[in-house]
């Protein structure tokens, strides 16, 4: 431990964000494009301003939430290669309270996005009537207020911890107490995200139920937050902050989790589809069916290939993961693909001849994409881009594949 203290006073600390006027004046632009986007497809046509909402929405707070559990997971895993991007992690975490916020949002359009709220539609529905105790706003708003409080409550501990430890901390104590609270974080991930993804997305169509749901979601939303991760940090490599912290050996191991989970969403989704289609059941093809025609054929094979096939055989060669440059196309384009996944998930339910996709959709979702941006470079403006105190950072620093 006493090496790995030495050690570390000879890497450069690259201190926190210098200057972020240009980046702020720009996600703030971003944020008034989004709400002129909004409130001017709410004026003509509120239900596509509310699916607008919920895709942009559940996009950013499933890469925050991902990225805690990323967080959780370094520190029970004792990972040594995430010293060096574990603070960039955490940045992303200071987007939840943003997502209370659009969470309420949702809430303010659930008559416009859930028929199982309008009593005419549940009443003499076996289905809908059978699911009223779990399929009530009530229990909808409790759950969401369970999850969200609680992932606000792990990242208050599990982040703090960690930049406690730029400040002196006991970094044996803040280790011991992390580990025992990302266990704790991991056990109320697993239902509460689940919960999030059936109650915002799954019961859009309330006679569709999945078991395999929350874990397609899941999936989704981690590649996403690494792909999120590759492209800001190879952003921070590029202007200098990691430059001699991270290395390709690091961009390496994002794009393995990034190829890792463009194979593991294709697990999920193809297994959701053959339990489906082999069961056979009215209530649960109809979800397939509803995506296999009049006009959504198309995209649902564009989606299969977009965001399976072209992102596994970019990312399957092992000099390509090593490469900064494709890295971080490859993180934009599975970034594009996550968006476009929600877009089939959604849309569907509102506009079964087809999708649409026009200023509305870009508009909002760069509303969002402003306010990711303004709070993560606000974290890294007031804290150090590394941790670097960690006794992991030098063995982290100079970490290499054979």
């Amino acid at each position: 431990m006493a090496h790995a203290h030495a050690a570390v006073h000879r890497i450069e600390n690259p201190g926190s964000l210098k200057s972020t006027g240009t980046l702020t004046s720009v996600f703030g632009a971003f944020i008034v494009i989004g709400l002129i986007a909004f409130f001017a497809t709410y004026s003509g046509d509120q239900q596509r301003a509310w699916t607008c909402l919920l895709r942009s929405h559940f996009f950013f707070m499933g890469i925050s939430v991902g990225a805690l559990f990323f967080v959780a997971m370094s520190w029970i895993t004792t990972s040594m290669w995430t010293a060096t991007i574990r603070r960039v992690a955490e940045s992303f975490t200071a987007y939840l309270p943003i997502a209370i916020v659009s969470t309420v949002l949702v809430f303010l359009g659930a008559h416009s996005l859930y028929s199982w709220t309008n009593p005419s539609l549940v009443h003499g529905d076996p289905i809908i009537e059978g699911k009223s105790g779990y399929l009530n706003l009530t229990f909808f708003y409790i759950r969401a207020g369970v999850g969200l409080l609680g992932w606000l409550f792990f990242a208050k501990k599990l982040v703090g911890a960690s930049l406690s430890s730029d400040q002196g901390g006991d970094f044996k104590k803040v280790y011991g107490m992390s580990r025992k609270v990302g266990i704790g974080f991991i056990a109320f991930f697993a239902i509460s995200f689940s919960a999030m993804a059936f109650d915002q997305l799954m019961s859009l169509d309330p006679h569709f139920f999945s078991t395999m749901f929350g874990v397609y979601c899941f999936a989704g939303a981690y590649q996403a937050f690494f792909s999120m991760l590759a492209i800001v940090v190879i952003i921070l490599r590029r202007t200098g902050y990691l430059k001699g912290i991270v290395n390709e050996n690091h961009v390496h191991d994002i794009g393995k989790w990034m190829f890792a989970f463009t194979i593991f969403w294709a697990y999920t989704g193809f297994s959701q589809y053959m339990l489906i289609w082999y069961a056979n059941l009215p209530e649960e093809t109809g979800y397939f069916m509803l995506r296999f025609n009049h006009g959504w054929e198309n995209i649902s094979i564009a989606l299969f290939i977009g965001r399976f096939f072209l992102p596994f055989f970019l990312l399957l060669p092992r000099g390509n993961k090593r490469c900064e440059e494709l890295v971080f196309l490859v993180a934009i384009w599975c970034l594009f693909m996550h968006g476009f996944d929600l877009n089939w998930i959604i849309q569907p339910e509102f506009y079964p001849d087809g999708p649409r996709v026009g200023l509305p959709e870009v508009g909002v979702w760069l509303g969002f994409l402003g306010a990711f941006g303004l709070v993560v470079t606000r974290f890294l403006k007031k804290n150090n881009v590394v941790s670097i105190k960690d006794p992991m950072l030098p063995d982290a620093v100079n970490y290499h594949h054979i």
